[in-house]
């Protein structure tokens, strides 16, 4: 031990610079690398969980305070899906519809000569249920019968409407019409089916 402290005594001033800047350098490579990079990495972790959760919690504040809002758009969304079934009708209701159609073509005036109901179309939110329909009468009597669906509470779409072979009859001129007439009614949406995981 003497022996050693002797020796550094008799080293030259700058090469005891040396040694001691050697030594300091590998204290602190050994501390960075045995404790300060671990740190290092782990605040860096640390510090990004602590941003994607500041960024999570205002996005739920934000959510939070809008509350309200939503609540009063989906009022608003649900009271116009209500409103929107009361012009589609159900399942239950076609047949009836269907019926005071006629019923409003006889009224009218018009002869009903044929009245076909075709197969409904499906779509997301609703079902399309079209009617064929051929009548002959006077143009004002088509127009009279045209005039009363449009005033029905439900939503009736004519279309395809022809007009053809007009023969005079007790003095009118009696036309020959076909034309499409198209009801909806309200079905649920049709959900998406769920595709399992491969494995």
């Amino acid at each position: 031990m003497n022996q050693t402290l002797e020796q550094w005594t008799n080293l030259h001033i700058a090469m005891k610079t040396l040694v001691l800047v050697f030594l300091w350098g590998l204290v602190v490579s050994g501390y960075y690398f045995m404790y300060y990079q671990d740190q290092e990495n782990s605040y860096r972790m640390l510090l990004v969980q602590f941003k994607n959760k500041r960024k999570e919690r205002t996005k739920y504040q934000t959510t939070a305070q809008n509350l309200p809002l939503w609540k009063e758009e989906v009022k608003r969304l649900e009271e116009e899906r209500k409103k929107a079934q009361t012009l589609l009708p159900t399942a239950k209701e076609i047949p009836t519809l269907l019926r005071k159609l006629d019923s409003l073509a006889n009224k009218s005036g018009l002869e009903i000569t044929v009245f076909n109901p075709l197969r409904t179309l499906r779509k997301r939110y609703y079902e399309e249920v079209p009617t064929r329909m051929a009548a002959s009468g006077t143009f004002y009597e088509l127009m009279v019968f045209f005039d009363k669906v449009s005033h029905l509470d439900r939503i009736v779409n004519i279309s395809g409407f022809n007009l053809n072979n007009p023969m005079l009859r007790n003095q009118k001129i009696v036309l020959q019409s076909s034309f499409m007439l198209t009801t909806y009614r309200y079905v649920s949406p049709i959900k998406k089916p769920v595709k399992g995981r491969r494995r």
